[in-house]
């Protein structure tokens, strides 16, 4: 296990907090960097409780800005706590299915889309706007997701702007914190026709949306006792060894990913900044200056093949201050006190796998409730990504229909998920929903 200072919070719940207004669909859609919903007042949000809505609204729903979904949302502002215990505040878009309600209210899935960017036009809570400029056209095709296996079961769906105020991304705690926060705060919306903390949830994540999900998995007992969670998927685990993964793709065809996360490190740890300012030449810092411009699908392809690591003084990954900070994110510090659904390809050219395996090794070593890990053989990072959606939807709906995770471990290691029966139904039916939900139908009303 990593032994690093485990920062837990007294246990509060914002559900004794009295509602807020709902504000009516904005007659503008601008980027979040011009819009004032974002910016609440510092004692505003130090005065809040972990959860607590500061301000929520209407909104229109759409994907790629144009497309309009048939489905009721909001925006919820609410506050969350920082890496360091501070108080901060961020955005939930709140996915509704049209219909009434069951009886015993709607479960919710709490799904962290692969940001992996540093403007804040990149945010979920924008792309999901109608209006919005599809610059992150990739996080409108992953939305794609939690529309089907979400909204499309007649289920509630939570997708945080999980990376915080500040655009930080990588740093797991925060971004684990705004996830957990987020579902409070979704939690004791009225409209979202939840039965408050004891609603079943699950979460969702994959690649870089893995970084707020698994890592949650790890506090969620001693940050958000509360919380009903009965299953967390994770998929292409991106936090398990972050340094291997940092080496493995400086220099190489995903080299921008490698920028993106330094700085969005940066932007949540002081010291690592400092780092920056201190030890990375102008070249480097040139490049890291084109990062804060542009959303992931951008950013990935600018300069490919740049060694970002040899434009520091040294290696940046042996600086005492970086280990720390590593150190502070890895997976692996406890153990998920709910049943856990990994997988992640077993020839991933982008998060080598390697790291994914130490984790589960000490999960399981340390007696972990349930843990289920599968590891495709004939698949890679992008494919996995698709191939594997079937295993973790029909996970996840166990869950929350009740049913038992496996005790102990159990790893699998199929040669392609592609075979399975059960692969080909899901994708009949996801891939139906959506197109339905594109065509302006009201999906999950008859679940």
């Amino acid at each position: 296990m990593v032994a690093a200072t485990m920062l837990v919070l007294p246990f509060t719940t914002a559900s004794a907090q009295p509602p807020v207004p709902i504000e009516p669909i904005p007659a503008l859609t601008v980027p979040p960097e011009f819009d004032d919903f974002y910016k609440p007042s510092a004692g505003v949000v130090a005065a809040a409780e972990p959860g607590q809505i500061l301000r929520s609204r209407a909104v229109s729903p759409a994907l790629f800005g144009f497309l309009h979904l048939n489905i009721d949302a909001w925006q919820l502002l609410y506050r969350t706590t920082d890496s360091h215990g501070e108080p901060v505040a961020t955005v939930t878009t709140v996915l509704v299915p049209r219909g009434p309600a069951p009886e015993s209210g709607r479960k919710l899935l709490s799904y962290q889309i692969a940001e992996d960017s540093l403007p804040q036009y990149c945010a979920p809570s924008y792309v999901l706007q109608s209006g919005a400029i599809p610059a992150n056209y990739v996080g409108s095709i992953e939305a794609l997701i939690p529309l089907a296996a979400g909204v499309g079961q007649g289920w509630t769906v939570s997708i945080p702007d999980w990376e915080g105020p500040n655009l930080a991304f990588g740093a797991a705690r925060l971004n684990a914190q705004a996830t957990l926060d987020g579902i409070r705060a979704v939690e004791n919306f009225s409209p979202a026709q939840l039965s408050g903390s004891s609603t079943p949830a699950a979460l969702w994540g994959y690649s870089g949306g893995t970084v707020p999900t698994a890592f949650a998995a790890e506090i969620a007992a001693g940050y958000a006792p509360e919380l009903n969670i009965v299953g967390v998927a994770a998929g292409g685990v991106a936090g398990g060894t972050l340094p291997i993964a940092l080496r493995h793709n400086s220099g190489g065809v995903y080299s921008g990913l490698v920028t993106v996360a330094i700085e969005g490190l940066a932007n949540e740890y002081p010291e690592m900044r400092k780092v920056l300012e201190d030890n990375l030449d102008t070249v480097g810092k040139m490049v890291l200056g084109t990062k804060k411009l542009f959303c992931q699908s951008v950013n990935t392809v600018i300069l490919p093949f740049f060694d970002y690591l040899a434009h520091f003084r040294g290696d940046p990954l042996q600086y005492p201050e970086v280990q720390q900070v590593l150190a502070d994110i890895a997976l692996g510090q406890r153990v998920p006190s709910m049943p856990v659904y990994f997988y992640h390809a077993r020839y991933d050219e982008i998060l080598p796998n390697v790291g994914t395996d130490q984790v589960i090794d000490g999960y399981c070593r340390e007696n972990a409730p349930s843990v289920t890990y599968v590891r495709e053989m004939l698949a890679e990072h992008i494919s996995g990504a698709v191939t594997s959606i079937p295993g973790a939807f029909y996970w996840l709906k166990d869950r929350l229909n009740g049913v038992p995770g496996t005790p102990g471990c159990t790893t699998t290691n199929p040669v392609s998920t592609l075979t399975e029966p059960q692969n080909l139904q899901a994708i009949l039916e996801l891939v139906s929903l959506d197109v339905r939900a594109l065509l302006g139908e009201a999906i999950g009303a008859d679940r």
